[in-house]
């Protein structure tokens, strides 16, 4: 059990709190993951383990969500063990997705998509198409016709000419952040105020959302664009534009910068006595955009009365792919609602390399980020850990297993067996800011 602050190896079942088959949630690909074949079938039969399930997308989904006029889901839905992967067909591209959160953030990116190319056909983005391009920067690099599809907005040959005759910037990057020397000509604070005007994350990992946000940032900035999107009516509508988002819920992170972001993680992190290290690679992480970092260190920060918070940044750091950072950033929110609603968290304990919470009441917290929980081999491993793997000085009354999603009737079984309580829907059940804070629908 680690309860220091040193960045250290993952231990394979932390990444079990992730997912199951990290390699197939980590791709864009359409083929993201497959049915088991019969040889599959009949050795997890023989060991008692359940099948991943394979469902109906009409099963799993309120109708509103199936099709939409942009897009259309695959009828098909493959389980990874913890979360269910659907498959995206929109008018723009096929998205992969694993899990709940990130398919209802892709619908709304698609939404977002389909405003900019409404829009892309006013007389309004026209005119200011035009007027960018009489930029000699616009032109040369083809940022309005040909934008790229990075969250930088920038080609690399472009951003090596800035680089030359600027100092300005330095220090390493995430992958998730627009280039500092663009903060410095204001594309960046207005690709953020197009981003919040839509609702989307203007660092997501979206290439084609990427492309146009860029698209448009420049004809804002140098073209003097508005950002009104919605509703289209009529060109009078784009005329003038509002100082901030008509949207009292909109999450302010969206209209932050990515080094405001940063330094206030950085003033959270070492609040709580996060080393420098450890903070520097949460913060750093190619797989956590700005946003999203700052969700899981809020949620830490909530609690407020947890010792060894570190333990948890460690294992977070371990994330191996897109939906792991997203999955870590939701075992933080478990953990807050929890420790929220229920029984205080007093202190964040690693066993066997997975982060769990030790309330004052003695239960042991095991969050786990799952659409539907399988009992298969990781679900077993998870369950030796929970019952078996616990150090000796740990005075444990209780162990509860707290869901985002659901559990089989088999892995309720063997779990409550092994004396271990579930929570199913934590969040909806716990309710509270963490709830919010999460992707809302659509």
């Amino acid at each position: 059990m680690s309860r220091g602050g040193e960045i250290r190896a993952p231990i394979p079942i932390a990444l079990l709190l992730c997912a199951a088959t990290l390699a197939g949630c980590a791709s864009e690909s359409p083929a993201l993951v497959r049915a088991p074949n019969a040889e599959e079938r009949a050795a997890a039969q023989a060991a008692g383990f359940e099948l991943d399930p394979v469902r109906s997308a009409a099963e799993l989904l309120p109708p509103e969500l199936l099709i939409g006029p942009h897009y259309r889901i695959d009828p098909q839905v493959v389980g990874d063990g913890f979360a269910y992967c659907y498959v995206i067909r929109s008018d723009y591209d096929d998205f992969a997705v694993c899990g709940d959160r990130m398919l209802r953030t892709r619908i709304r990116e698609i939404e977002a998509l389909a405003a900019l190319d409404a829009m892309s056909k006013t007389a309004a983005f026209a005119k200011a198409a035009g007027n960018a391009l009489k930029s000699p920067f616009v032109a040369t690099w083809n940022l309005i016709s040909n934008p790229v599809d990075t969250i930088a907005g920038i080609p690399a040959g472009a951003r090596d000419a800035i680089q030359q005759t600027s100092q300005l910037a330095r220090g390493e990057r995430g992958e998730f952040e627009d280039s500092g020397l663009l903060a410095l000509i204001g594309f960046e604070a207005k690709k953020r105020q197009i981003a919040n005007e839509l609702g989307v994350d203007p660092y997501s990992s979206n290439k084609a959302l990427q492309k146009q946000l860029n698209r448009f940032a420049w004809a804002a900035y140098l073209g003097g664009l508005p950002y009104l999107f919605v509703p289209f009516v009529d060109d009078s509508d784009f005329e003038e534009a509002p100082a901030e988002s008509a949207d009292p819920t909109a999450d302010a992170r969206l209209v932050y910068s990515s080094e405001d972001l940063r330094r206030l993680d950085r003033i959270e992190l070492a609040v709580m006595g996060i080393p420098e290290p450890l903070s520097e690679a949460l913060i750093g992480h190619p797989w956590y955009s700005p946003r999203h970092a700052s969700l899981l260190v809020e949620a830490l920060a909530a609690l407020n009365l947890a010792q060894n918070r570190s333990v948890f940044i460690e294992a977070a750091v371990s994330a191996q792919s897109e939906d792991d950072a997203l999955r870590y950033e939701q075992i933080a929110e478990l953990m807050r609602a929890y420790s929220d609603r229920v029984s205080p968290i007093r202190e964040i304990l690693s066993i066997e390399g997975a982060p769990m919470g030790y309330t004052q009441s003695g239960t042991l917290v095991i969050p786990l980020a799952a659409d539907y929980a399988i009992w298969n081999a990781e679900a077993a491993a998870l369950a030796h850990a929970m019952t078996e793997a616990l150090p000796s000085e740990l005075r444990v009354e209780r162990v509860e297993l707290v869901l985002s999603g659901t559990a089989s009737a088999l892995a309720h079984e063997r779990f409550e067996a092994l004396g271990v309580a579930i929570t199913e829907r934590a969040l909806e059940q716990l309710g509270g800011e963490s709830a919010r804070l999460s992707e809302p629908a659509p």
